[in-house]
């Protein structure tokens, strides 16, 4: 088991934080050991207008093929995931807030629920997307309000140079868990279709260390089994018209295990059901150029346990852009969102909606070579009530000519509405909630360099930010019944911190090695208001850990490749007066993989070791997680 040292952090972190930067970047398995071109797509774009944004590489997302979202981002991303246990509830945290603060979207529209303002990264499998964008702090207006921390948005992407590439995954793991996956991607330089399907299944039994009885127990009423179905369609009709057309059904199925104090007397469990489907235009002209979006959701949740709960929600989204640059060094980009939501649910009196209609623009200027400038407003209509006015105005500064590097700094003011649970939630539900307003400051800067040779490419970035949360909604006891809980505007919440990555790879002949870093920093801490006793003020926020670091070193060798993944997590808080906690934790995660390249097909053999060290260890108090487990992956693909 790793120990962590007296000041929080192990000597492991710090050495690869500062003397270890980088990881390996390529397009497909086969291409991270066997590259013909050195890829240089970097995490952490240079020209971003102000507003720090990253991309998760391709290569991680091709490696966890079988992995959730949760997991993914868990290890590769400086996003803190919060997790019941292994396939039970996870969701995010950006920069101290909580997952309310967090937008999921699809394609740019919102996968939140309107019921809970959030959404469970646990039954987003990674193999239905290509890509991972995360947009941090007040860049999230480019798409909506309320997104204080930042933006998740998961992509799929049209190929147009492919014919024909199907890709065929089956692994196995500890536990009974047994995963497949399959994508479809077919046509010409004028359609494309994709196709991807997915089906897992485990019962999720690990053994665990019960910390109550100090006896080694088995995981009861824990099996999960998920399926999915995705088709992805697109035109291309001449040079300036594009049409897409996606459709997305996911079915999840889960048990909800007792936590290590207690036990299930009706054994609950859950049942997701959702069908999702965008249709999108895009109109190319030389100054200008138009995109409309149209997306309809049908989300279905059943609850069971002594009674059973069914909650619905259908969601309307419609979004229309306009890009013009007919003015020189300027770029005007208007937009028009429209939202419907309706809640069918047995938690509330009767059918609940919300309309929500915004107006958007943003401007972005060239004042030199050196400088960018950058400014979004958005004015939103919700239910025939205008919503505070917000606005996020950034600058980007290249100082130098040579060298690709970039300061940025913004400011943004933000809001969030009160979601419908807080609202309408029989019996507790609050209909006075006023909106959460945030307001955030932001400045870093991001470089990356390649030689002339192209083999060595290197990237960084370092950011820092101050966030104010006011009218922050909290659930507490009403007076003079504790077991009526109601949702109140009452707390104010003070979010600074640091974020910082460095990204290196290397290649040589058959050679290839690389090494990527994320640190965080984060003191999130509630402050004076009605919401706080003494003993509260200026203590860390529940569950939002002050340190946290992911690291990933890959290495290769002509079809040989291996990937050692460390995850360290600092103490996470259990009360709101500081005074209990969970320790904090370090786990290692390492893959090895050999390819076989045929003429038209690529064979693979993955052996995933996670949590190598066995570490006995709880996200959640009273949630264990598993400890050493391994999985199999044999993955076929064939590409004309």
């Amino acid at each position: 088991m790793l120990r962590i040292s007296k000041y929080g952090i192990s000597p492991f972190i710090l050495g690869c934080l500062f003397l270890c930067p980088g990881i390996l970047h390529a397009q497909k398995i086969a291409d991270t050991l066997k590259l013909k071109e050195f890829e240089v797509i970097g995490n952490y774009p240079v020209n971003n207008n102000g507003f720090k944004k990253v991309r998760i590489d391709s290569t991680i997302l091709v490696q966890n093929l079988n992995a959730d979202l949760s997991t993914l981002l868990s290890k590769y991303s400086s996003i803190f995931i919060k997790t019941y246990g292994n396939g039970s509830l996870a969701t995010p945290s950006f920069r101290g807030t909580s997952a309310h603060h967090t937008q999921v979207e699809w394609n740019g529209i919102s996968l939140n629920s309107p019921m809970m303002g959030q959404t469970d990264l646990a039954i987003l499998p990674v193999s239905q997307f290509d890509g991972i964008e995360i947009i941090y702090g007040g860049a999230g207006l480019f798409n909506s309000s309320g997104a204080f921390g930042g933006i998740i948005n998961l992509v799929s992407e049209a190929d147009w140079n492919n014919r024909l590439n199907i890709d065929l995954a089956q692994s196995f793991a500890s536990f009974d868990t047994y995963k497949t996956t399959l994508n479809v991607a077919s046509g010409t330089q004028h359609f494309q279709s994709l196709t991807k399907a997915n089906f897992s299944t485990s019962l999720n039994n690990f053994e665990y260390n019960n910390t109550d009885s100090n006896k080694v127990e088995r995981q009861t009423n824990a099996a999960c089994h998920q399926y999915g179905l995705s088709e992805d369609l697109f035109f291309r009709m001449g040079r300036k018209h594009f049409l897409s057309l996606k459709m997305w059904y996911s079915n999840n199925y889960r048990q909800i295990p007792p936590n290590i104090s207690s036990e299930n007397i009706y054994d609950p469990e859950e049942e997701d059901k959702s069908l999702r489907g965008i249709v999108e235009y895009k109109f190319l002209e030389k100054k200008y150029n138009i995109t409309v979006r149209s997306a309809l959701i049908d989300d279905y949740m059943n609850y069971r346990d002594s009674v059973e709960y069914i909650h619905k929600y259908y969601s309307s989204v419609n979004r229309i852009r306009f890009n013009w640059v007919g003015i020189r060094n300027l770029t005007i980009k208007p937009g028009i969102d429209f939202t419907y939501d309706l809640v069918d649910s047995d938690s509330y009196e009767d059918v609940k909606t919300r309309t929500n209609a915004g107006l958007f623009g943003e401007i972005v200027y060239d004042a030199s070579k050196k400088i960018k400038l950058s400014l979004v407003l958005r004015e939103d209509l919700v239910d025939g009530d205008l919503m505070p006015f917000t606005f996020a105005g950034g600058i980007q500064y290249k100082p130098l000519k040579k060298f690709n590097w970039s300061m940025s700094a913004n400011v943004s003011r933000n809001y969030r509405m009160p979601t419908l649970n807080d609202k309408y939630w029989y019996k507790s539900g609050n209909p006075d909630l006023k909106q959460e307003q945030n307001v955030m400051v932001e400045a870093g800067n991001v470089f990356n360099f390649l030689t002339a040779e192209n083999h060595l490419f290197m990237e960084g970035e370092l950011t820092g930010y101050y966030s104010w949360i006011t009218n922050l909604i909290l659930w507490q006891p009403t007076e003079g019944n504790s077991y009526l809980w109601k949702p109140v505007n009452l707390a104010t919440v003070h979010a600074r911190g640091i974020e910082a990555g460095i990204t290196l790879k290397y290649q040589i002949r058959k050679w290839a090695a690389g090494l990527n870093s994320n640190y965080t920093y984060c003191r999130s801490t509630n402050e004076k208001s009605e919401a706080t006793t003494q003993d509260q003020e200026g203590k860390q926020l529940i569950y939002i850990p002050v340190h946290s670091f992911n690291s990933t070193i890959n290495a290769g060798w002509k079809t040989f490749y291996v990937t050692y993944n460390f995850v360290y997590t600092s103490r996470r808080y259990t009360g709101t007066d500081n005074e209990t906690y969970m320790p904090g934790y370090n786990l290692s995660n390492i893959f090895f993989g050999k390819n076989i390249n045929l003429k038209n097909i690529i064979l693979s053999l993955q052996l995933e070791i996670n949590n190598l060290f066995d570490l006995d260890y709880q996200s959640i108090v009273d949630r264990p997680m598993p400890g050493r487990n391994y999985g199999i992956t044999l993955r076929g693909q064939f590409k004309k």
